[in-house]
């Protein structure tokens, strides 16, 4: 019996020394960014939700936010600094950004602040076609899961997500390859990859200074396959996607809204497949904020129709968001 136990004890020590270092790979390499506090975030694969949330609560005792956007990465396109403008002094704004966000995901935020007694006096909503009302769970889902915070599901599994994405054969490799060796080739960057897209420390404003690059230094930018012709400017969503579990988070939105006070706008973003939300959901969304305060630029319009608007088929650039602010607060 004593011979098997030192067999078994044998036989496991390599894959216990291996799991013991890649744990520790983990913790120290920290590729999603959720192990450890960091006062700034510059890389794109990491879970923005999760980073929104860190921000916020390192800095809302001493910034006092009182107005926030919310939205999918879509929001990239609304510059906080401009929306600021339409406010008023006393704003401190913040952009509280989640990458494919849903409805529920906003509702979330909202009641987070709400527990926390923070004063919301302005909102802007960013809804999405394809996203805001899509229950199909995205991948891979560490980008997307909701910080147990704002979901009030456990840590445990929060990290359980993200630390079985970095067992991926692909992405060990990859990030090893990268960080202790420097390799940086087609196959590391396909699983492992940083951009230069910078993120305001203190309102979250995204910016997407990779991309702004590209196109001042690249002639050829807009001629890549991404910007494809759309053929069908009459495209209009052929299903409703607000659901009754949809309803209860739009009406929980409202509530809370009521309750601060608060002024908001709904934007119905404008997306360069230039399909039109569907007018059966847009009742919904009439019915729950009213029509006053809801704005539609899905479907084909002038912010629609140019590709030179858009940093690749699905975000539009900041200076559309200007427009559309501009727009909106009747300027």
């Amino acid at each position: 019996m004593v011979t098997f136990l030192k067999k078994v004890l044998r036989f496991l020590v390599l894959p216990i020394i291996i799991f013991v270092l890649l744990v520790a790979g983990y913790i120290v390499y920290d590729p999603f960014k959720v192990v450890q506090s960091y006062d700034r975030y510059s890389s794109l694969q990491v879970n923005r939700g999760y980073i929104s949330t860190e921000m916020f609560l390192k800095n809302y005792k001493k910034e006092n936010y009182n107005s926030f956007i919310f939205g999918s990465s879509r929001i990239f396109g609304y510059n906080i600094d401009s929306w600021k403008q339409h406010l008023g002094a006393d704003a401190k704004v913040y952009s509280f950004d989640a990458y494919g966000e849903k409805i529920q995901g906003m509702y979330h935020k909202l009641r987070f602040l709400d527990s926390l007694d923070i004063d919301i006096k302005n909102a802007l909503i960013a809804i999405d076609v394809d996203f805001t009302f899509n229950n199909t769970l995205s991948d891979p889902w560490f980008l997307y899961v909701e910080h147990p915070s704002l979901s009030r599901e456990s840590w445990y599994d929060f990290h359980k997500i993200h630390f079985l994405s970095y067992l991926d054969p692909g992405f060990i490799i990859s990030l090893y390859a990268n960080r202790i060796f420097g390799i940086n080739n087609s196959y590391t960057r396909k699983h492992y990859y940083t951009v230069e897209a910078t993120f305001d420390p203190k309102t979250n404003r995204p910016f997407r200074s990779d991309l702004e690059k590209r196109i001042e230094n690249e002639p050829d930018y807009y001629d890549s396959p991404l910007f494809y012709t759309v053929t069908d400017s009459l495209i209009i969503s052929p299903f409703t996607r607000i659901d009754p579990l949809h309803k209860e988070a739009l009406r929980g939105i409202k509530e809370i809204l009521l309750k601060h006070n608060t002024k908001y706008k709904v934007v119905i973003n404008p997306l360069y497949s230039q399909v039109k939300f569907n007018p059966k959901d847009m009742e919904v969304i009439w019915e729950v904020f009213g029509s006053d305060n809801v704005y539609d630029f899905s479907g084909r319009n002038k912010f629609t129709t140019s590709k030179y608007n858009y940093y690749e088929e699905s975000h539009f650039r900041p200076f559309i968001g200007d427009s559309i602010m501009n727009i909106i607060y009747g300027k």
